[in-house]
């Protein structure tokens, strides 16, 4: 993910941008910042960003009449948003090199991909105020943004990217200024990150006819570039490279388990900033050209070659996108849908359209957004289902989403008919088991808790479905130890299944049970031969699944299919607030 979000918050917050910004790192070449946003237009602020009005507006002051905004900032106020636009470094790269008609290109590229993401932030935006009592999330008429676009990065290495920063201050429909519901904007960093590079390419493409290699989670870089080249700009990516590496090792080290999503996530801004040094001063434009240059003559690359080699690949770019609910672009986002997630937002539906718009499409910006805008509508329409109550004709609704404004914009998903099918059988098989009538077994008292005693006792039984939930640490394969040893003096057979083949030889090690990864298992039952030997399990057969949570939904579904044919009990292991499966 290449798009950010900082909040930004104090006094201080829009005298950073003029102060700082404004003269980064190169002497004579960095641009002042532009307005966008029509909010920025109402209060009658257009062109180039002076540093007044700026920092007015992000204190909350009209920069003409003097007059508030609204109501005060508090001291530790929100001020307003950092949207940060970073290229890929192949584009910063070309950008730094080329002659300058080329450069030109690449930075009104760079521009219109930015503002055309902007203009998708706008259209979304939203504020909040009471009605009768009751809090309603409405559309704003506008935004204001100062747009400052830098070309390098703290260790003077290329880096062409953008601080759109969005002032907290935004244009209600009623004529008020109130302040930004950022909740959207935080919650959808990687739909604008998909988004800004979806109509990068394309701009690039379209003006200078450069190719893309297979993009990855949205983001590529171009084709004909060097890898070493890459690896030589990129020293600040190497440092936080090695700061969050580090902070990894320690968070394992500490509490002996992986992080989640949302905790690698902060460990990654923490060595963002950890790794930050000082700014350096400012430096000639001309003299750090002939550094870089100088860089790439030790790699045995000459500056022109290398910029000529990625310029003029696709002759013919795509003009039109295939934007049919039914087609092969939809067809694809269906399937990126499915398999990762069980229910969406729309803007996840945004994102993956994003992601999927051919690398060869040659189309401005602002056409590559507004049509994934309405190819997700489409799509939505004809594929998914919404999870939440009919909207009753006389509530009033949102024009950016069409949801009625008491709802959080965050509120409403989507799934699929057939999703909620195989989850309704999955809940019935469950449910089904569970009111077998089995029993637990009665073991001996082998030093276990009573939480642990209570579960061994359920594996060694008979119920047909067993759930075991506890979190790490908690002893639930010290539990299952004595529960096997119980399963086998009676002669009846156990077979473990784990989502890795790590996970499964732990598993087995620590407890004496066969064990080999579920993907192995379900693959043996689709041979048309049948299992081979080791995996032919009898009727009555104990199938452990341990971190049964990282499991997805059509693995489970299939196991547990084969368990009713087969007649085997399933003992499920896990905990739910740990990892998510890698899958739906």
């Amino acid at each position: 993910m290449t798009v950010r979000v900082t909040s930004l918050k104090g006094a201080a917050a829009g005298q950073y941008y003029v102060a700082e910004v404004g003269s980064y790192y190169l002497s004579a070449e960095e641009p002042k910042g532009r307005w966008f946003g029509d909010a920025a237009t109402a209060l009658g602020l257009s062109g180039v960003v002076d540093d007044g009005q700026f920092v007015a507006v992000m204190n909350g002051v009209d920069p003409f009449s003097g007059v508030g905004l609204g109501r005060a900032f508090g001291e530790k106020s929100v001020r307003g948003y950092d949207v940060t636009f970073s290229a890929p470094k192949s584009v910063s790269v070309l950008a730094a090199l080329a002659d300058p008609p080329v450069r030109g290109e690449v930075l009104a590229a760079h521009d219109a991909a930015v503002d055309a993401v902007l203009g998708y932030v706008q259209r979304h935006a939203q504020t909040r105020f009471r009605v009768a009592g009751e809090v309603v999330s409405v559309d704003v008429s506008g935004i204001a943004v100062g747009v400052f676009r830098q070309h390098v990065s703290r260790e003077l290495d290329p880096q062409l990217h953008s601080h759109a920063v969005i002032a907290s201050k935004v244009l209600s429909p009623d004529g008020r200024w109130l302040a930004l519901d950022a909740r959207s904007l935080m919650a959808d960093q990687t739909v604008l990150s998909s988004l800004y590079h979806a109509g990068l390419r394309a701009e690039l493409t379209l003006r200078l006819g450069v190719g893309w290699e297979l993009p990855l989670n949205g983001i590529a870089e171009m084709a004909g570039i060097d890898g070493r080249v890459l690896g030589e700009f990129s020293q600040r990516t190497a440092q936080v490279e090695a700061r969050r590496e580090v902070k990894l090792a320690r968070f394992r080290e500490s509490l002996g388990r992986e992080p989640t999503g949302r905790e690698r996530w902060r460990l990654e801004r923490e060595a963002v900033k950890d790794s930050r040094r000082s700014k350096p001063p400012p430096v000639d434009a001309t003299e750090l050209r002939g550094q870089w240059a100088r860089r790439l003559d030790g790699l045995g690359v000459a500056p022109h070659e290398l910029v000529a080699g990625m310029l003029g690949r696709v002759l013919e770019p795509g003009r039109e996108l295939d934007v049919d609910p039914w087609g092969q672009l939809a067809d694809r986002v269906l399937g990126e849908l499915t398999d990762t997630r069980s229910t969406w937002r729309h803007p996840d539906v945004v994102r993956e359209f994003a992601r999927a718009v051919p690398t060869t499409t040659g189309l401005p910006a602002a056409q590559i957004v507004g049509s994934m805008e309405a190819a997700a509508g489409e799509f939505a329409a004809e594929w998914l289902v919404e999870l939440a109550r009919p909207i009753p004709a006389a509530v009033r609704v949102r024009g950016s989403d069409g949801r009625p404004e008491s709802e959080s914009p965050l509120e409403r998903r989507y799934t699929t008919g057939w999703i909620l099918e195989q989850e309704a059988e999955l809940a019935g098989w469950a449910m089904r088991r569970w009111d077998h009538n089995g029993h637990p077994a009665e073991l001996a008292d082998v030093g276990l808790d009573m939480a642990q005693h209570a579960a061994a006792e359920a594996v060694a039984g008979t119920q047909p479905l067993v759930v075991i939930v506890g979190p790490a640490g908690t002893g639930k394969t010290t539990a299952l130890r004595p529960a096997v040893a119980e399963l086998t003096a009676q002669g009846r057979a156990v077979f473990a299944v784990a989502p890795t083949a790590t996970a499964a030889a732990v598993l087995g090690g620590e407890t004496g049970i066969r064990a080999d990864t579920i993907d192995k298992l379900l693959v043996e039952y689709r041979r048309r031969s049948g299992p081979s030997a080791g995996f032919r399990l009898a009727r009555g057969t104990t199938v452990v699944v341990d971190e049964a949570a990282m499991v997805a939904t059509p693995t489970l579904a299939e196991l547990a299919g084969l368990a009713d044919v087969n007649g085997w009990r399933v003992v499920l292991v896990g905990d739910p607030l740990q990892y998510l499966a890698v899958g739906r």
